[in-house]
């Protein structure tokens, strides 16, 4: 379930399929249909440096094999 925080940070990359998870503290992983793409420190995450990994991950082409 996406979070409205998780709406905010990931603006219009949450309806594709991205995700965040806290697995501590101190870390923030970005998800893409369940496969991380990117580790961020929570401190230095912001909602600018979020969208740009979405959009990075995206024009790659990588997609996760289901």
């Amino acid at each position: 379930m996406t979070t409205q925080a998780q709406v905010q940070g990931l603006g219009e990359f949450a309806r594709q399929g991205f995700t965040l998870e806290h697995p501590d503290d101190h870390v923030l992983l970005l998800m893409h249909e369940g496969e991380q793409i990117a580790r961020f420190s929570q401190a230095g995450a912001t909602q600018k440096a979020l969208q740009r990994e979405c959009a990075k991950h995206l024009r790659s082409g990588t997609r996760c094999q289901k």
